[in-house]
């Protein structure tokens, strides 16, 4: 398979640097994994046994979801600078005992208990007091002044004022200067721990990036570009968002109703009128960390469904809504996007797509995302054969947001969707492993440059993931279930470090020529 034209595309310096092989990759919510080392809990440093094991057996790409400071769910973020102090590894910084008793409280359990992150900060916080720390290095507080200073204040403040910002005290809402002074000088120990957390984790992510790159590891992280009101961001800079609205999507085959996120739109006229200084700032920052980044809900970036907050889904519009100004308005973001970052972006372009995007994807050389079971001839009603995929996007079998593939296959397909699947994978009897076995070879085989699929879909070939194929979902959208973001994988990175499973896997990768098995020791 030849993908030189790339070489030829807006995103060249990009792809130089990521190299224009076919590779394989894992998704991993970094919440999901853990070792004997962390607190019942993924955390960053965890990242480097990850690291070993994707290079043992071949893979080239870890993809994380996102990592940012959040509530409720790691797409609804309170800033899109701060990483969620909850991912902190806490071995170098704690005495023994006191990560042996969070272990104990929280290891043992079957999925990820968030009651971790208030215990976490209340161990930090002793140990931040403990150290009497007066100041943070000077040179990271520099370099990130553009975000750390307000947002370590919000942090504070919501602490204190138990409010949304929108209901703050007038000169606070509006950051007043000598009202913020004050603030800073009342609550200097609280804001300093704020910033020291974010440092904290800074040394860390390098030590992942580091690790990675000396391993030959790419890091595909997920940064959402659309905010709740509620984040730090909104209140730092007002002027870049429409407050009132929310984004969300139009009625469609994946939701009856369409969907209301409770993010906010950006004002696009502004941040082009700022010369993208927002973006640049986010990119800058994140590229300390990730060699490839996502794009979520890149459509919104040409065309976004606003709905007016007191409207249902169905009552919203497409902003912009003529289809010339969309597509003019999304290749200047991606523009811009490109030239502030040597990160090469990938595009989820999942929903409503406008017949345009395709298109300007491919121009810029931005991978999109090809979900297996949605690939289908719709006219005809058959999944499309392997040869059929797009050379530029993700191949993959489900995403966060969907069942995987057992669960999709044994009970959301109709009878002659099963028959048509069947036919694709060139099966007739079978038992459930072969039928896992072929398909992740099917996915691994297509043109597409990048197959990146959900740590889970691996951990069936074997006897790891022993319940049903729904009890490892990640989210199911728009319901509040206490188990959506609780997946746990029930083996240590240790275990799966020497488990009989890897060799299966860099087989199929070998056999689908995204990695040469020969000379590889097991």
């Amino acid at each position: 398979m030849n993908y030189n034209f790339l070489l030829k595309t807006e995103t060249k310096k990009q792809w130089e640097k990521i190299g224009i092989e076919r590779k394989a990759g894992i998704i991993v919510p970094l919440f999901s994994i853990w070792t004997k080392e962390s607190a019942g809990i993924g955390e960053i440093l965890d990242l480097k046994l990850l690291i070993d094991w994707t290079k043992k057996v071949g893979f080239k790409i870890i993809q994380l979801l996102p990592i940012n400071d959040f509530v409720f769910s790691p797409y609804f973020i309170l800033s899109s600078f701060a990483i969620d102090p909850v991912y902190l590894s806490l071995k170098d910084l704690i005495k023994k005992e006191e990560l042996e008793s969070l272990r104990k409280k929280f290891s043992k359990r079957e999925r990820v208990e968030w009651a971790i992150k208030n215990e976490k900060l209340k161990l930090l916080w002793k140990i931040f007091s403990k150290k009497k720390i007066k100041e943070i290095d000077e040179k990271f507080e520099k370099e990130n002044e553009w975000w750390l200073r307000d947002y370590s204040i919000f942090k504070v403040l919501k602490e204190k004022i138990k409010k949304s910002w929108q209901d703050w005290p007038e000169t606070l809402r509006k950051r007043e200067k000598r009202s913020l002074e004050k603030v800073e000088k009342k609550y200097k120990k609280e804001i300093l721990f704020q910033k020291w957390l974010q440092f904290q984790i800074f040394l860390q992510l390098k030590e992942v990036k580091n690790y990675a790159k000396e391993n030959g590891i790419f890091l595909k992280g997920d940064l959402p570009w659309l905010l709740p009101k509620e984040s730090s961001d909104c209140w730092q800079n007002p002027q870049y968002f429409d407050l009132n609205f929310s984004a969300g999507a139009p009625p469609d085959n994946f939701s009856k109703k369409g969907q209301k996120w409770g993010l906010a739109p950006l004002n696009w006229e502004r941040i082009i009128k700022d010369e993208f200084l927002y973006f640049k700032e986010k990119l800058k920052y994140q590229e300390n960390f990730y060699d490839i980044f996502r794009i979520d809900h890149a459509i919104g970036l040409f065309r976004l469904w606003k709905i007016p907050l007191t409207k249902k889904p169905k009552d919203g519009f497409y902003d912009p809504k003529d289809e010339k100004e969309q597509k003019e308005r999304g290749k200047k973001i991606l523009r811009e996007i490109i030239k502030s970052t040597k990160m090469l972006p990938c595009a989820e372009d999942l929903g409503s797509p406008p017949p345009f995007l395709s298109k300007v994807l491919f121009e810029f050389g931005i991978p999109g995302i090809s979900v297996q079971r949605w690939q289908k001839n719709w006219k005809k009603g058959t999944f499309l054969r392997s040869s059929q995929y797009n050379l530029i996007s993700v191949a993959t079998l489900s995403t966060h947001d969907t069942s995987l593939f057992l669960e999709w296959f044994e009970k959301e397909t109709t009878k002659k969707e099963k028959t048509e699947f069947l036919k694709i994978l060139n099966l007739k009897n079978f038992s459930k492993k072969t039928l896992i076995l072929k398909n992740l070879e099917f996915i691994h085989y297509v043109p597409c440059i990048f197959s990146i699929n959900l740590i889970s879909e691996w951990l069936f070939l074997d006897n790891i993931l022993k319940k049903s194929p729904s009890f490892y979902r990640i989210n199911i959208p728009g319901k509040k279930l206490k188990r959506n973001w609780t997946f746990k994988i029930p083996i240590s990175l240790e275990e799966l470090l020497e488990h009989k499973i890897n060799l299966q896997i860099s087989e199929i990768l070998s056999k689908t020529k995204r990695f040469q098995l020969k000379n590889h020791s097991f």
